[in-house]
Order: structure tokens, then sequence, then C-alpha cells
């Protein structure tokens, strides 16, 4: 704005009988207000230089507002995995608008700080697998969530807001650019694109169970305000950080433990061996009519597999299940059992857990044996039957 000569030393000279005034009481000097740019800054001219102490300093606006950050809601964990990264990273960025701010202040230089605070509770004893970041705790035994952040990193020091736990994001500076009113200010970068990076972490042995939500910060700023050069007036200082004015959240995730399952197929087997003569088992200990079976179960790999056959019907002999009078027309076959072998040819030991190898990723095939044994002799003519359960244990 153009004042002419007379007016600059009429202002001049106002300036020096206030100050004058200002000496004698303790009150602050005026201002003149030139004019109020449409959209843009509040345009003031005060009579005299003062620097007026402020208390909380305005906030800046966001977008969103709630921020969560998109983790898949279901995780599942594979039996030996270790301790660091587990599933996929997700992120969430939000943009911090500190104009907003700027033109509700009567200065004409502002630098404008995001400020990451109010952290949710933090795993201090876990360092992050990266190396960078914060680990925070879950409700879920051994699990923890990893945070990174740009464009700075993520930090549970002393820097969030009022000297909080927390850390500063970035500076936005602000300028009226002259202070006219054809000009009303501008500030860099606008927006403050704040980044938000979560996974989780294993720390130790995990109990299944369900992370609840969980709101991991609070966005603040705060204003520091560079000395006006002269002639622009007064300066308003902020004493404390604004309220704020965005949250970043993480969905809540249900944590399982993957396991083997018996496919349909094999939950309930009927092995049929073939009809034999008497003489096929001549002495105690024979065998005849050897049959082959499948039982398949579908797992992730990883696993160590362990394999329990148990019978309510066990004979003397190893792996042998004597005949049961309940599944037979009529009287059961004399002196005749059923014996199971693994796939080595190797009689099962009941009631024993006996390693089957590790798993594959998909689905597995277990072969087994079933064949007539002779239990005593002479052996007699009849139906022979039996029954084992199988349980596929895993680790």
């Amino acid at each position: 704005m153009t004042h002419a000569p007379f007016a600059s030393y009429l202002t001049r000279r106002l300036a020096a009988l206030l100050l004058a005034a200002g000496l004698l009481t303790p009150t602050l000097c005026p201002a003149f207000v030139i004019n109020t740019a449409s959209g843009g800054k509040t345009i003031r001219a005060q009579v005299m230089a003062a620097q007026v102490a402020g208390g909380q300093a305005p906030a800046c606006s966001a977008s969103p507002t709630s921020a969560a950050i998109p983790l898949p809601s279901t995780i599942s964990i594979a039996p030996g995995t270790p301790n660091g990264l587990i599933g996929n990273a997700a992120s969430v960025t939000v943009n911090v608008n500190c104009y907003t701010a700027f033109v509700a202040t009567p200065n004409y230089y502002d630098d404008f700080t995001v400020l990451a605070g109010q952290l949710a509770a933090i795993d201090s004893t876990s360092a992050s697998p990266t190396g960078k970041g914060i680990m925070f705790q879950t409700d879920v035994p051994g699990i923890d969530v990893l945070l990174t952040a740009t464009p700075t990193q993520a930090s549970s020091g002393s820097n969030g807001p009022d000297g909080t736990t927390g850390w500063a994001v970035q500076t936005s500076n602000c300028t009226s650019a002259g202070g006219t009113r054809n000009n009303p200010g501008s500030c860099t970068p606008n927006p403050v694109a704040a980044k938000f990076t979560a996974q989780l972490v294993k720390i130790g042995p995990v109990s299944p169970g369900t992370i609840s939500s969980i709101q991991l910060l609070q966005l603040f700023d705060s204003d520091v305000v560079p000395a006006n050069p002269p002639g622009y007036g007064s300066t308003t200082t902020y004493s404390s950080a604004s309220v704020a004015f965005a949250t970043v959240t993480l969905n809540a995730i249900t944590v399982s433990m993957s396991t083997c399952n018996v496919t349909a197929g094999s939950s309930t087997l009927s092995v049929t061996l073939p009809t034999i003569v008497s003489n096929a088992l001549p002495t105690t200990g024979s065998v005849a009519g050897q049959k082959a079976f499948n039982i398949q179960y579908t797992c992730p790999s990883g696993w160590a597999l362990y394999m329990t056959m148990s019978t309510a019907n066990p004979a003397a002999a190893t792996g042998v299940i004597m005949p049961s009078a309940s599944c037979a027309a009529g009287s059961p076959a004399a002196n005749v059992g059923i014996q199971l072998l693994q796939s080595n040819q190797q009689p099962v030991q009941f009631n024993t857990a006996q390693s089957v190898g590790n798993s594959p990723n998909g689905t597995l095939n277990l072969t087994y044996y079933a064949q007539y044994y002779a239990t005593g002799s002479p052996i007699g003519a009849g139906q022979v039957c039996g029954t084992a359960t199988f349980t596929m244990s895993y680790q």
C-alpha cells in the first residue's frame, strides 16, 4: 500500500507519541487494519513493533483426519516362523495443510512444524528388526507392530508436542511474500505429506488371538515465528502446540496359527483286504493279503509332522489289531489279526508318535499298509475286521 510522504510523517510522529504513552502505561499498542485480502492473510500495520505472546498454536488441517493403516484383517502364522517381520506392510498418507493455520495468525511469517505425539504403548524391550521406527505393543502375546514414517523416520524421542514423546514430521515455512492485499502468501511445502507404514513383527511364541484396534498416534503442530523485518509490524509467538487435528490407527487383526487338516476322503477310511485261504497263514507270525492305503493331509510348509496310531484291541505282536466281534457277520476268524505297516514296511507302534518328516506346502500323502497276521496256529475260517484311529500332530 502506498502512503503519501505527509501520511508517513504523521505515522512516525504518532508512533513516537504512542511510544511515550506506552512507557507510562503498560498497555499493548493499537493496530490499524489496512486491509484484508479475501481468502488470504489479514494485513495489519502497527504503529510500533511489539512482540505479543500467544498461547496455543493454531491447528493445521489434515486429510484424512482419521487415517487407518490397512493391514489385512487376518494373518496366519506358519509353524517354525522365526522372530522378525511377518505378513505384508501397509501404508497410509496424511496430507497436512498449514496454510489454513497461517491465515489465522497476524504474522507475516510462520514456521509450522507438524508433530506426531500421543503415541500408543511402546515396547521398549524389543528392537526393530530393521533398526528403524517404533515398536508398539499389541494385546496378542508374541506380536508387536513396527511403525515407520516419512519424510522423517518415526521416533520415540522427546520431540513430540511440547516436548512429549514423539517426533517432528516436517516444517512448513509460510510467508506473506510482502504482505500486500494482492499477495496473500503461501506455505512450502504445502501440504506436508506424512506417510506412515506398519507391519507386524513376531517377537516370541505366539498365542492366537485378536489384536484390538490401536490408535498409534495423533498429529499436532507448533508455530515458531521468525522475526519480522522492519516495517512488517508485530509478531505473535505461540508457547504451546496446537490441538490434535488427525489420528493414525491400526485396524483390528485376527492372528491364527496355520494348521494341518485331514482331507475329507481320509477322515474315515475303509480298507478291504483280499479274501485268502487258510493255508496262506501256515504258522504264527505269517502274513498275507497286503493292501496299501493313503492318508491325505493339507499342510503349510514348515511343520514337523508326527503320526500316532491307536486301537482298542491291540494284539501282543507289534502293530496287530485283534478282530472285533462287533464288526463280523458271524464269529471272527480264529487266530487272525490285521497288522498295520508304515510306508517303510515296518510295523506301526501303537500309541507312539512316529515322525513322518516335514510337511510340504500343499497335500501330504502318507502311505500305509494293512495285511493279515497269524496270531496263532491253526487259523480258523471267518471274517476279520478291526478299527484303528490315527492322529496327526505337528510342531
